[in-house]
């Protein structure tokens, strides 16, 4: 049997003037954000399965179920699509250490860092600096989103440090990082020696020697 409608009430039942109920909203991420996760996860599981050659845009799109043309809506390129999905990846696996001192913190860093390294990452991320070598914009999204963040994160390290007393004045946090972290990406370059627990543990402590201040004696001088 159909309502029937009264003075002032259209036939829908939605009062004259008022205006028509909004849309349920849909709850969660928004969609881009949730294919942009799943591109991304789609293209590390890829990057730890078989390197960089395994991730084509096809592949990313199947193992995804994001389409092609949303893919390229975000990354020109599988190689993008790749160097944000090591970024990402590091950013989980490498959180900036908190232990408390600076000697422990950055000593622990290089440690993390190294490990990362020694894994299958490492193969990855050589082969993204070799793409990259002649693809300008590509090297500046590996510095960007790559390199980047994990120097911010021990900046604040440093900074945190430094307003404890605890590293020599003068030298700067960028200083610092080079040579923290060098001496692990040219092992992982030239390959001329192991990237491990010790080895880690050994470059950390001769370099932090020369940029940690003396610790006080017993009787307060350094």
């Amino acid at each position: 049997m159909t309502r029937p409608t009264y003075e002032g009430e259209h036939a829908g039942g939605n009062p004259v003037g008022a205006p028509a109920p909004e849309p349920a909203r849909r709850r969660g991420r928004p969609r881009s954000e949730e294919a942009r996760a799943a591109v991304l996860a789609a293209a590390g599981a890829l990057l730890e399965e078989g390197g960089f050659p395994s991730v084509t845009i096809e592949a990313v799109s199947a193992r995804s179920g994001v389409g092609k043309p949303t893919i390229y809506k975000y990354w020109p390129n599988r190689l993008a699509v790749a160097i944000d999905a090591l970024a990402a990846r590091m950013a989980s696996e490498v959180p900036p250490a908190d232990l408390g001192d600076a000697r422990s913190d950055l000593t622990e860093q290089v440690r993390r860092v190294a490990a990362f390294y020694a894994s299958p990452a490492g193969t990855v991320l050589t082969q993204l600096l070799g793409a990259t070598a002649t693809d300008p914009a590509a090297a500046r999204q590996l510095r960007d989103r790559f390199l980047a963040d994990r120097w911010a994160q021990t900046e604040v390290m440093w900074e945190r440090a430094a307003a404890r007393g605890e590293v020599r004045v003068g030298i700067t946090a960028e200083v610092a990082i080079d040579v923290l972290f060098s001496p692990i990406i040219y092992r992982l370059l030239v390959r001329h020696a192991p990237i491990d627990p010790r080895a880690a543990a050994a470059i950390a402590d001769a370099v932090l020697g020369g940029l940690l201040a003396p610790a006080p004696a017993p009787d307060g001088t350094t």
